[in-house]
């Protein structure tokens, strides 16, 4: 079997073992990048709860906070490798506000603990 097969077999083996949040997409493009998956929610608490998900599911797991310039938006990003060792991203978009984002300008992109995603889980938490 090639090395593709492997690495797409390993991705299916590990969304079917776990009961993850729906994607609005899913990038796979060689053994070396990282799986790329688009969380199909926008509500902050969604988001955060779907990334916790994930992050139950990875190993070395980093997060980040990147407010795009112009976009009005804020992605909440996580990274890690599944036990196997296939390399994941996983993000989702919200809204921005300045109240749940108040130190994040434009262009920014931050580390951010990731207990933070279990505050935004439940509703209406702010960033400290």
């Amino acid at each position: 079997m090639n090395r593709l097969m492997v690495f797409l077999d390993a991705v299916r083996d590990h969304l079917d073992l776990h009961h993850l949040p729906p994607a609005a997409s899913v990038t796979v493009t060689a053994w070396s990048e990282p799986l790329v998956v688009q969380l199909d929610v926008t509500e902050l608490s969604a988001v955060a709860a779907g990334l916790l998900r994930w992050v139950s599911t990875l190993d070395e797991v980093a997060a980040t906070i990147w407010r795009p310039r112009s976009s009005g938006r804020v992605h909440l990003v996580i990274n890690g490798r599944t036990p196997c060792g296939v390399p994941v991203q996983v993000y989702g978009g919200v809204r921005f506000d300045e109240v749940t984002f108040p130190d994040l300008p434009e262009g920014v992109r931050q580390d951010m603990p990731v207990f933070v995603l279990r505050g935004w889980a439940d509703a209406g938490e702010v960033a400290a």
